[in-house]
């Protein structure tokens, strides 16, 4: 029984940490977002079809990843993005994470459709430590795209604009 306990509330932990970790991005977060993750973890994002091309890479360093998430999320009106359907795989103080997500975009612009969606799957490789769980890889793959792609290039032209001015 205890260790069915045990179980649970890791895997509960796992839900919270991937939740924050959601918010934090979709509200540009940036402090809590960055305490989902080790100093050293990395972000695959290299089947990611619309993301502009410079971020189609493995991405290392939470400092890294946090600046290539800011340049994109934060000239975008708005972003909501849904985990669902969580499969977690713990062995010991190491986790591994299955889930879909499901993500809008929204920019109102002139140059089209003002929303794109984006749709695929995740696994998240964590580990426990003292303060809890914290994510070392997070991989986006299986994409599927549906709107105006072109919105991840305006939204991080319009990222830069304001950092620029």
């Amino acid at each position: 029984m205890a260790d069915s306990l045990k179980e649970l509330l890791d895997k509960r932990a796992l839900d919270e940490l991937i939740f924050q970790t959601m918010h934090a991005l979709d509200t540009c977060d940036w402090p809590a977002y960055r305490a989902s993750f080790v100093e050293d973890a990395a972000f695959d994002f290299r089947e990611h079809g619309a993301a502009p091309p410079q971020a189609r890479q493995v991405v290392s360093g939470i400092d890294t990843i946090i600046a290539l998430q800011k340049s994109v999320i934060e000239g975008f009106d708005t972003a909501q993005h849904h985990v669902t359907n969580i499969v977690h795989s713990i062995d010991g103080d190491d986790a591994v994470t299955d889930c879909n997500l499901y993500a809008e975009h929204f920019l109102n612009n002139d140059r089209g459709d003002r929303s794109v969606s984006v749709g695929g799957r995740y696994q998240i490789t964590s580990r426990r430590y003292a303060g809890g769980w914290k994510v070392h890889r997070w991989r986006f793959y299986k994409p599927w795209i549906r709107g105006n792609p072109m919105l991840y290039q305006l939204a991080v032209e319009i990222t830069s604009a304001r950092e620029a001015g």
